[in-house]
Protein backbone atom coordinates (compact mmCIF):
# COMPACT_ATOMS: atom_id res chain seq x y z
CA UNK A 1 0.00 0.00 0.00
CA UNK A 2 1.01 3.38 -0.88
CA UNK A 3 -0.09 7.08 0.47
CA UNK A 4 1.05 10.62 -0.60
CA UNK A 5 1.07 13.45 0.95
CA UNK A 6 1.47 16.75 -0.66
CA UNK A 7 3.00 19.86 2.13
CA UNK A 8 3.96 22.21 -0.63
CA UNK A 9 1.67 25.12 0.81
CA UNK A 10 3.40 24.33 4.29
CA UNK A 11 6.89 26.07 2.74
CA UNK A 12 5.50 27.79 0.01
CA UNK A 13 5.00 25.94 -3.30
CA UNK A 14 6.41 23.01 -4.32
CA UNK A 15 8.73 22.78 -2.01
CA UNK A 16 8.73 19.30 -0.70
CA UNK A 17 6.12 16.36 -0.34
CA UNK A 18 6.08 12.75 1.50
CA UNK A 19 5.23 9.47 -0.11
CA UNK A 20 4.78 6.23 2.55
CA UNK A 21 4.97 2.94 1.04
CA UNK A 22 3.34 -0.19 3.57
CA UNK A 23 6.63 -2.96 3.16
CA UNK A 24 6.09 -6.37 1.53
CA UNK A 25 8.17 -9.20 3.12
CA UNK A 26 12.11 -8.50 1.90
CA UNK A 27 11.58 -5.93 -0.28
CA UNK A 28 14.05 -3.38 -0.42
CA UNK A 29 13.25 -0.88 -4.18
CA UNK A 30 10.45 1.44 -3.56
CA UNK A 31 9.68 3.17 -6.47
CA UNK A 32 9.41 6.57 -6.65
CA UNK A 33 10.51 9.64 -9.00
CA UNK A 34 12.63 11.98 -6.86
CA UNK A 35 16.40 14.44 -7.53
CA UNK A 36 18.85 11.82 -6.41
CA UNK A 37 19.68 13.18 -3.29
CA UNK A 38 17.10 15.57 -2.47
CA UNK A 39 15.24 13.16 -0.14
CA UNK A 40 14.63 11.65 3.35
CA UNK A 41 13.49 8.20 4.37
CA UNK A 42 12.29 7.15 6.98
CA UNK A 43 11.72 3.26 8.61
CA UNK A 44 8.72 3.58 11.25
CA UNK A 45 9.52 6.79 12.13
CA UNK A 46 13.12 6.30 12.38
CA UNK A 47 15.26 8.66 9.78
CA UNK A 48 17.59 6.42 7.77
CA UNK A 49 21.06 6.91 6.54
CA UNK A 50 21.53 7.28 2.74
CA UNK A 51 24.40 5.47 1.85
CA UNK A 52 24.13 3.01 4.54
CA UNK A 53 20.77 2.46 4.61
CA UNK A 54 19.49 2.87 1.38
CA UNK A 55 20.74 4.43 -1.97
CA UNK A 56 18.81 7.04 -4.68
CA UNK A 57 18.77 6.93 -8.03
CA UNK A 58 16.34 9.16 -8.77
CA UNK A 59 13.74 7.25 -10.02
CA UNK A 60 13.82 4.80 -6.84
CA UNK A 61 14.60 4.15 -3.12
CA UNK A 62 17.05 0.77 -2.69
CA UNK A 63 16.60 -0.70 1.29
CA UNK A 64 20.44 -2.07 2.13
CA UNK A 65 18.84 -4.16 4.49
CA UNK A 66 15.22 -5.62 3.25
CA UNK A 67 12.61 -4.25 5.02
CA UNK A 68 10.15 -6.68 6.75
CA UNK A 69 6.05 -7.28 6.15
CA UNK A 70 4.32 -4.42 7.66
CA UNK A 71 7.24 -1.69 7.77
CA UNK A 72 6.28 1.72 7.02
CA UNK A 73 8.41 3.35 4.43
CA UNK A 74 7.84 7.47 4.24
CA UNK A 75 10.15 8.94 1.22
CA UNK A 76 9.89 12.88 1.97
CA UNK A 77 11.35 14.16 -1.72
CA UNK A 78 12.47 17.68 -2.08
CA UNK A 79 12.33 20.24 -5.07
CA UNK A 80 15.61 21.40 -5.82
CA UNK A 81 15.76 25.08 -6.10
CA UNK A 82 18.32 28.22 -6.96
CA UNK A 83 19.70 30.69 -4.38
CA UNK A 84 19.11 34.31 -5.57
CA UNK A 85 22.25 36.42 -5.98
CA UNK A 86 23.51 38.18 -2.74
CA UNK A 87 26.07 39.92 -1.24
CA UNK A 88 26.78 38.99 2.15
CA UNK A 89 26.84 41.23 4.92
CA UNK A 90 30.71 41.31 5.54
CA UNK A 91 30.80 43.18 2.03
CA UNK A 92 31.34 42.32 -1.58
CA UNK A 93 31.13 43.27 -5.42
CA UNK A 94 28.15 43.96 -7.56
CA UNK A 95 29.45 42.74 -11.30
CA UNK A 96 25.91 44.56 -12.92
CA UNK A 97 24.39 47.67 -12.33
CA UNK A 98 21.82 48.05 -9.11
CA UNK A 99 19.22 49.99 -9.81
CA UNK A 100 17.68 51.24 -6.35
CA UNK A 101 15.57 54.13 -6.64
CA UNK A 102 16.86 57.36 -5.93
CA UNK A 103 20.49 56.08 -5.32
CA UNK A 104 23.12 57.93 -6.68
CA UNK A 105 24.95 55.94 -10.12
CA UNK A 106 27.91 57.56 -10.60
CA UNK A 107 29.16 60.66 -10.39
CA UNK A 108 31.44 62.76 -12.84
CA UNK A 109 33.30 65.94 -12.34
CA UNK A 110 35.49 68.16 -14.39
CA UNK A 111 36.99 71.59 -13.50
CA UNK A 112 38.69 74.33 -15.78
CA UNK A 113 41.36 76.89 -14.53
CA UNK A 114 42.50 78.10 -17.86
CA UNK A 115 40.90 81.70 -18.14
CA UNK A 116 38.43 82.17 -21.03
CA UNK A 117 38.07 85.72 -22.51
CA UNK A 118 34.81 86.61 -24.87
CA UNK A 119 35.22 90.28 -26.61
CA UNK A 120 31.76 89.39 -28.89
CA UNK A 121 28.83 90.34 -27.48
CA UNK A 122 26.98 86.61 -28.57
CA UNK A 123 27.12 83.43 -26.56
CA UNK A 124 30.75 82.20 -26.10
CA UNK A 125 32.04 78.75 -24.88
CA UNK A 126 33.68 79.35 -20.86
CA UNK A 127 35.86 76.22 -21.41
CA UNK A 128 33.88 74.55 -18.61
CA UNK A 129 32.36 70.93 -19.42
CA UNK A 130 31.73 67.58 -18.44
CA UNK A 131 30.62 64.39 -20.11
CA UNK A 132 28.34 61.42 -18.70
CA UNK A 133 27.49 58.24 -20.29
CA UNK A 134 23.99 57.09 -18.13
CA UNK A 135 23.83 53.17 -17.50
CA UNK A 136 19.15 53.53 -17.87
CA UNK A 137 17.57 55.53 -20.20
CA UNK A 138 15.52 55.82 -16.91
CA UNK A 139 17.79 57.72 -15.17
CA UNK A 140 17.91 61.20 -14.23
CA UNK A 141 21.14 63.64 -14.05
CA UNK A 142 21.92 66.40 -11.28
CA UNK A 143 24.00 69.02 -12.94
CA UNK A 144 25.94 71.48 -10.31
CA UNK A 145 27.95 74.17 -12.14
CA UNK A 146 29.91 76.73 -9.73
CA UNK A 147 31.82 79.29 -12.01
CA UNK A 148 33.49 82.47 -11.45
CA UNK A 149 32.76 85.28 -14.18
CA UNK A 150 33.62 88.46 -14.78
CA UNK A 151 32.56 91.31 -17.03
CA UNK A 152 33.87 94.79 -18.41
CA UNK A 153 33.42 97.93 -20.40
CA UNK A 154 34.95 101.27 -20.48
CA UNK A 155 32.31 103.62 -18.70
CA UNK A 156 29.46 102.36 -17.04
CA UNK A 157 27.64 98.82 -15.16
CA UNK A 158 29.05 95.41 -17.52
CA UNK A 159 26.88 92.45 -16.47
CA UNK A 160 27.42 89.06 -17.72
CA UNK A 161 24.88 86.48 -18.50
CA UNK A 162 26.01 82.70 -17.85
CA UNK A 163 23.47 79.16 -18.83
CA UNK A 164 23.85 75.99 -19.27
CA UNK A 165 23.43 73.66 -22.66
CA UNK A 166 23.69 69.65 -22.80
CA UNK A 167 23.67 67.54 -26.34
CA UNK A 168 21.78 64.51 -25.06
CA UNK A 169 19.15 65.34 -27.78
CA UNK A 170 21.49 65.24 -30.41
CA UNK A 171 22.73 68.57 -30.54
CA UNK A 172 24.19 71.31 -28.00
CA UNK A 173 21.01 73.15 -26.53
CA UNK A 174 20.11 75.22 -23.31
CA UNK A 175 18.79 73.69 -20.59
CA UNK A 176 17.78 76.64 -18.86
CA UNK A 177 16.16 79.43 -21.04
CA UNK A 178 17.54 82.40 -21.14
CA UNK A 179 15.61 85.97 -21.10
CA UNK A 180 17.11 88.39 -22.80
CA UNK A 181 16.71 90.66 -19.81
CA UNK A 182 17.63 88.47 -17.18
CA UNK A 183 21.47 89.17 -15.81
CA UNK A 184 23.59 88.04 -13.47
CA UNK A 185 25.61 91.00 -11.74
CA UNK A 186 29.24 90.23 -11.86
CA UNK A 187 31.89 92.72 -10.77
CA UNK A 188 33.29 95.39 -13.18
CA UNK A 189 35.49 98.61 -14.03
CA UNK A 190 34.09 101.73 -15.24
CA UNK A 191 36.56 104.12 -16.57
CA UNK A 192 39.35 101.45 -17.76
CA UNK A 193 39.94 98.47 -19.26
CA UNK A 194 42.43 97.56 -16.48
CA UNK A 195 41.16 93.55 -15.44
CA UNK A 196 39.99 93.43 -11.79
CA UNK A 197 40.62 90.21 -9.50
CA UNK A 198 36.62 90.29 -8.51
CA UNK A 199 34.52 87.87 -9.80
CA UNK A 200 31.30 87.23 -9.62
CA UNK A 201 30.59 83.20 -8.32
CA UNK A 202 27.77 81.76 -10.98
CA UNK A 203 26.55 79.14 -9.26
CA UNK A 204 23.44 76.36 -10.26
CA UNK A 205 21.83 72.89 -9.54
CA UNK A 206 19.05 71.51 -12.74
CA UNK A 207 17.80 67.91 -12.94
CA UNK A 208 17.09 66.80 -16.27
CA UNK A 209 15.50 63.12 -17.52
CA UNK A 210 18.51 62.74 -20.82
CA UNK A 211 16.35 59.88 -21.64
CA UNK A 212 19.53 58.02 -23.41
CA UNK A 213 22.05 55.47 -22.42
CA UNK A 214 24.57 57.13 -25.06
CA UNK A 215 26.83 59.49 -23.89
CA UNK A 216 26.59 63.13 -23.86
CA UNK A 217 28.31 66.47 -22.81
CA UNK A 218 27.00 69.90 -20.75
CA UNK A 219 28.92 72.30 -20.70
CA UNK A 220 28.49 76.43 -20.05
CA UNK A 221 27.96 79.31 -22.24
CA UNK A 222 28.55 83.21 -20.93
CA UNK A 223 27.92 86.55 -22.74
CA UNK A 224 28.35 90.22 -21.92
CA UNK A 225 25.07 91.82 -21.32
CA UNK A 226 24.65 95.91 -20.09
CA UNK A 227 21.30 97.85 -19.12
CA UNK A 228 23.43 100.36 -20.91
CA UNK A 229 23.99 99.03 -24.62
CA UNK A 230 27.33 98.86 -25.79
CA UNK A 231 29.74 96.50 -25.91
CA UNK A 232 32.26 94.95 -23.43
CA UNK A 233 34.66 91.84 -22.50
CA UNK A 234 33.66 88.78 -20.63
CA UNK A 235 36.16 86.51 -18.62
CA UNK A 236 35.73 82.79 -17.32
CA UNK A 237 38.18 81.20 -14.93
CA UNK A 238 39.79 84.69 -14.89
CA UNK A 239 43.40 84.47 -13.29
CA UNK A 240 42.97 81.11 -12.61
CA UNK A 241 40.41 80.90 -10.77
CA UNK A 242 38.86 77.32 -10.44
CA UNK A 243 35.40 76.58 -11.98
CA UNK A 244 33.62 73.26 -11.47
CA UNK A 245 30.68 71.12 -13.32
CA UNK A 246 29.50 68.01 -11.09
CA UNK A 247 26.97 65.38 -13.13
CA UNK A 248 25.57 63.06 -11.27
CA UNK A 249 23.22 60.19 -12.30
CA UNK A 250 20.41 59.09 -10.10
CA UNK A 251 18.67 55.91 -10.31
CA UNK A 252 14.95 55.87 -11.01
Amino acid sequence: MTRARDLSNLMGSGNFSSTTFTATAGQTVFTIAHTAGFVQVFMNGLLLDLTTDYTSNGSAITLTTAAVVGDEIEVVKYNTFSVGDSVPASGGTFTGNVNIPGHIVQIIQSSNTTQVTSTANGWADTGLSASITPTASSSKVLINVTQPLVSQRADNEADVMAKILSNHSGSYADIVAVDANQRMIASYQSGSFALTSTAAIYAMSKLITPSTTSAFTVKTQMRFKSAYGGSGDVWAQKSGNESTITLMEIAQ
